[in-house]
């Protein structure tokens, strides 16, 4: 594929990963070594929160980003399909306005997650939703890689602390018996 894209001795970039704790290391050393495997030399550079504003998420249009390579996660911390994908894919959703890093764009997909907004009607929400998942994985616009599994433990004496479905904790009202 590579030969195809005119790039037959493979090319160098920068790798940049939006955190800096250990599994976002680990990943970012595999897919360099991944991507060194088929040619491409990649150096790894793990952003702290303001090199990642400044270098990527304060881009004006793609034609400016400095951005080659990005790793970064998400989770749709309301639990709602609209917030898993509308700040990253949507067209509306290009850096500085939210973090659609790929400058991703696709009419149909805008689409749907437009109409999704508007009905309430959950086999028709279900359905749009459903069609933009689809395109975007067809489409490719990024490398899906890893989902983390969050780890904790419980305890009788604990009360109060809870685990959200995006993997974020909750310690308001926490309280130890």
């Amino acid at each position: 594929m590579l030969k195809e894209a005119v790039y037959p001795n493979g090319f160098e970039t920068t790798l940049w990963s939006a955190y800096n704790y250990s599994t976002a290391q680990k990943v970012i050393q595999f897919v360099q070594q991944q991507l060194a495997q088929v040619g491409i030399k990649a150096q790894v550079e793990a952003l702290e929160a303001g090199q990642r504003v400044a270098k990527v998420e304060s881009a004006q249009d793609a034609a400016s980003t400095p951005v080659r390579m990005y790793y970064a996660g998400w989770s749709s911390s309301t639990g709602e399909a609209d917030w898993a994908i509308t700040p990253l894919l949507a067209s509306v959703s290009f850096p500085p306005k939210m973090v659609n890093t790929a400058y991703y764009r696709n009419d149909t997909v805008d689409g749907d997650l437009k109409e999704a907004l508007e009905t309430t009607d959950r086999t028709k929400k279900t359905a749009l939703y459903t069609d933009a998942q689809k395109r975007i994985w067809a489409d490719a616009p990024w490398i899906f890689l890893v989902k983390e599994k969050v780890v904790y433990a419980r305890s009788k004496r604990l009360s109060g602390a809870y685990v959200a479905p995006d993997g974020s904790f909750n310690f308001d009202e926490i309280a130890i018996k």
